[in-house]
């Protein structure tokens, strides 16, 4: 045959072959396990290839990269205007964060941050807050240090010496050779305490009285509460001023007799916890322990249905505002529901860890999730579209959320894992977004639906 003839039928069956392929491929995923996994989603530029198993894995989308080298190091970075980076260094013993003004590093209980975020502005007539720390080191609860360009430098490390500002909830907290002196700063009240908690002193405009635990000790906070006590707890006198109410007395003779008498509300105990029967017209119930907690019922006022009854640990319900809890032979078996609108939730437990299932639903968007996990051999979620999650589930069972856990330790221990796109998307390309239920639909319905169709993708992945 001569040369011509054999390059018109080349000719001819490659124009064949380029009619009969498609111009582009929708996807592209090539597998040759255990060595390497790439697969491509042409529409989205979604990206993701892993080596040797789980080990070394890298995924991109449009708005992130995360790259995985497990259990050493997980990356995650958010493209776009906002800059918000994180790794997590053999989690949870090491992670980081980066973010325009904001950066972050952790080291057990070892933290250090910088940043320069401006503090809110204040109240009118406060005191202006003091300027944010720019840089921070904290070995928690033993070194402190704090640097700024309009405070300077401080350094404490407890117990020996510390000297913070908005520290614990105090305005400023000193100590040196803790516990033989504390001080702690409020607005309008100072504490100091010698041989901490023994003995103790109150100044400041605000403030008066001493106590010497546990013989005698009387406190005054000019406007909030007045507190005495005699041989400490036995005999105690305390009058606080609750807002909008007035000042509310308590009274306490241990072990005979507790009482808070105030208005709106009415409390008496009996013996040690033996009997307590409280009114409470603020809240709008009634309630009764005999003994208190283990057995405990409560009401609304007026009503004869108790919402709250308890025998602990045999029996237990509760039913209020829209949140509804059961539990028998705690901890045997837990379920706690809420419907409050278009909001519907329920988790039920057995051996609280052992085996558990979360569902919850939203009607007004349509969104579904459920969470069934069964130490430690499950852990099988469903969002919307996607359904995931693997075997044999160790820890991730029992954190199902976790980040770190989910990200670095969750792939190696893995034997069977399932996902509805190799990208690990919410939704499949093709499909609608998921609509809001008509009125009067049934959210269950929505549920069983919605599993059906993770399951029919499940079986097409």
């Amino acid at each position: 045959m001569s040369s011509p003839a054999r390059r018109r039928r080349a000719r001819c069956a490659a124009v064949a072959l380029a009619l009969a392929l498609p111009a582009r491929a929708a996807a592209l995923d090539i597998k040759l396990w255990p060595l390497v996994r790439y697969a491509r989603d042409e529409t989205t530029g979604d990206v993701r290839c892993t080596a040797f198993g789980p080990l070394i894995e890298f995924r991109r989308t449009a708005e992130t990269r995360d790259f995985f080298l497990r259990p050493f190091l997980g990356l995650h970075q958010r493209r776009g205007a906002g800059h918000d980076d994180r790794s997590d260094i053999l989690y949870p013993l090491a992670a980081t964060r980066w973010q325009e003004d904001y950066q972050t590093f952790r080291l057990l209980l070892f933290t250090y941050r910088t940043g320069t975020r401006a503090a809110p502005a204040p109240a009118p007539k406060e005191t202006p807050p003091a300027p944010e720390w720019t840089s921070r080191f904290t070995l928690f609860p033993f070194v402190f240090y704090r640097s700024s360009p309009e405070r300077g430098r401080q350094l404490s490390v407890a117990p020996f010496y510390l000297d913070l500002d908005d520290f614990a909830g105090y305005r400023r907290v000193r100590m040196v050779m803790f516990p033989a002196y504390l001080r702690l700063s409020e607005p309008q009240v100072e504490r100091r305490y010698y041989a901490f908690p023994f003995v103790a002193t109150y100044g400041g405009p605000g403030g008066r009285g001493f106590h010497v635990l546990p013989f005698y000790g009387r406190r005054e906070i000019v406007g909030e509460e007045r507190t005495s006590f005699v041989l400490w707890p036995f005999h105690i006198r305390s009058e606080r001023l609750v807002p909008g109410y007035g000042w509310e007395r308590r009274r306490l003779d241990l072990p005979f007799f507790a009482a808070i008498d105030g208005a709106g509300r009415r409390v008496r105990g009996y013996g040690l916890f033996a009997y307590t029967h409280a009114i409470d017209e603020r809240k709008g119930t009634e309630s009764i322990g005999a003994p208190w907690p283990f057995v405990f019922r409560q009401r609304r006022l007026g009503e004869r249905d108790w919402q709250i009854w308890r025998v602990f640990p045999f029996y237990g319900r509760s039913d209020v505002k829209g949140i509804s809890s059961r539990f028998y032979a705690w901890p045997a078996y837990r379920r706690k529901s809420e419907d409050v609108d278009d909001y519907h939730y329920e988790r039920r437990r057995v051996l609280e860890f052992l085996w558990r299932r979360q569902t919850l639903v939203n009607e007004a968007s349509g969104h579904h999730e459920m969470v069934t996990t069964m130490f430690p051999w499950l852990r099988s979620e469903e969002d919307d579209w996607r359904a995931f999650g693997q075997a044999p589930a160790v820890f991730d069972s029992l954190l199902p959320k976790n980040r770190g856990l989910l990200g670095l330790w969750a792939p190696l221990y893995g034997l069977v894992r399932w996902d509805t796109r190799p990208d690990g998307a919410r939704g499949a390309r093709g499909r609608p977004a998921p609509r809001p239920l008509a009125p009067g639909a049934s959210p269950w319905r929505l549920r069983r639906s919605a599993t059906r169709r993770a399951r029919r993708a499940r079986s097409r992945a």
